[in-house]
C-alpha cells in the first residue's frame, strides 16, 4: 500500500491452522495496529438484514464504522469488554455462593468505576460517529429512493434517557456509575451486567418510525446501502482518500435500480473496490476493471465485462 511517500506491505494468509497477519514482513499481534493503517469498508449480504436483526447486530454494525473512523477505538472497546468480563465473573461467583459479601461489594465498586469510565468513552465515540454519519445517510437515502422519506439513525439506551448529553464525557460517566449502582441487585440475581453500552442499540427510522418494523424490504436495503455510502464519504473526507471497498455478493441481493445506483456512485467516486459475485453481469462497471474466476479453489484471470 502506498500513501504519500511511504509504502507498506500488508499480508493476510488463511491456512488450516488459522489466520496469519504480517506487516512489512513481520508478524502482527495487535489487530488495531494492522488495520489502523488504512480504512476498509465491507458491504456484505448480512448487512442488509441489520435493521430487523438483534440489537447486538446493530451495535457491531456501528462499532465497525467507529473503528474505521478512529482506529484506536478497537483498543478502547477491548478494554471495556475485559472489565465487563471481570465484573460478570464477580457476579457469577457471588451467585454461586448464594449472595454477595462485603468483598463482593468492594470489587464491584472498583469495576463499576472503571466500567463507567470506559463505557462513557465508548458511548461518546459512537455518538460522535452517528453525528457525522447521519446527515450523509439522509442525503444518500433520498438520492437512492427518490422518495419523500426522512431516514435517521439515533443512539438508543435505557440507562441514558432521552435528554442524555452525548457530547459530555464526565456527565456520561456519572450517569453510567449511577445506573450500575441501581442495577446491582438485578445484576447479582442474574449474574450478569444488565446496563451499559454493551446493551445499547441504534434506532434506524424512516419518518420517525422504526424501520425494522414498518419499512419494506426494498426500503431496508436502501437504508443499509445509504449507510455504507455515507460511511465511504465520511472516511474519504476525514482521511483525504477513499477507503478500500469490499462488496461481498451484495449485487445479487439488491434490485436492479439500487444496484445501478451503487455502481453509478462507485464510478463517480472511484474508490479501489473488490467485488465478489455469482455472475459478472451484476458488476456494472468497466473502467480499470479486472475479473477473476474462482473454481474448485483455482483462481484464473478472465476478460472484463
Amino acid at each position: 500500500m502506498e500513501r504519500g511517500a511511504s509504502q507498506r506491505t500488508y499480508e493476510l494468509a488463511l491456512t488450516p491452522g488459522g489466520r496469519q497477519i504480517r506487516l512489512d514482513g513481520k508478524a502482527v499481534r495487535s489487530a488495531s495496529r494492522y488495520f489502523g493503517g488504512f480504512q476498509v469498508v465491507l458491504f456484505a449480504p448480512e448487512d442488509l438484514t441489520v435493521a430487523r436483526g438483534a440489537p447486538a447486530d446493530r451495535r457491531a454494525f456501528l462499532d465497525r464504522a467507529v473503528f474505521q473512523r478512529a482506529p484506536d477505538y478497537l483498543g478502547e472497546a477491548q478494554d471495556f469488554d475485559k472489565v465487563l468480563r471481570s465484573r460478570n465473573a464477580v457476579l457469577r461467583a457471588a451467585q454461586a455462593r448464594g449472595g454477595g459479601t462485603r468483598d463482593t461489594a468492594g470489587l464491584l465498586a472498583v469495576y463499576d468505576q472503571r466500567l463507567a469510565e470506559l463505557g462513557a468513552r465508548r458511548v461518546l465515540r459512537r455518538a460522535r460517529l452517528l453525528a457525522e454519519l447521519t446527515p450523509r445517510l439522509r442525503a444518500a437515502f433520498a438520492a437512492i429512493t427518490r422518495a419523500d422519506l426522512a431516514a435517521d439513525a439515533r443512539y438508543a439506551s435505557s440507562w441514558l434517557g432521552k435528554d442524555a448529553p452525548l457530547d459530555d464525557e464526565p456527565a456520561l460517566v456519572e450517569r453510567l456509575t449511577a445506573a450500575l449502582a441501581s442495577s446491582r441487585p438485578a445484576d447479582l440475581a442474574r449474574a450478569v451486567t444488565t446496563v451499559g453500552p454493551h446493551r445499547d442499540d441504534v434506532e434506524l427510522t424512516l419518518d420517525d418510525r422504526a424501520a425494522g418494523a414498518f419499512a419494506s424490504q426494498g426500503q431496508l436495503r436502501a437504508l443499509v446501502l445509504a449507510w455504507k455510502i455515507a460511511e465511504l464519504e465520511l472516511l474519504t473526507e476525514a482521511h483525504g482518500e477513499a477507503p478500500i471497498l469490499l462488496l461481498d455478493d451484495v449485487s445479487s441481493e439488491l434490485d436492479p435500480q439500487r444496484n445501478e445506483y451503487l455502481f453509478d456512485f462507485l464510478c463517480a467516486k472511484r474508490p479501489q473496490c473488490f467485488v465478489t459475485t455469482t455472475h459478472r453481469r451484476h458488476v456494472l462497471a468497466s473502467d480499470e476493471r479486472v475479473d477473476f474466476e474462482v473454481r474448485s479453489g483455482l483462481v484464473t484471470r478472465q476478460n472484463a465485462g
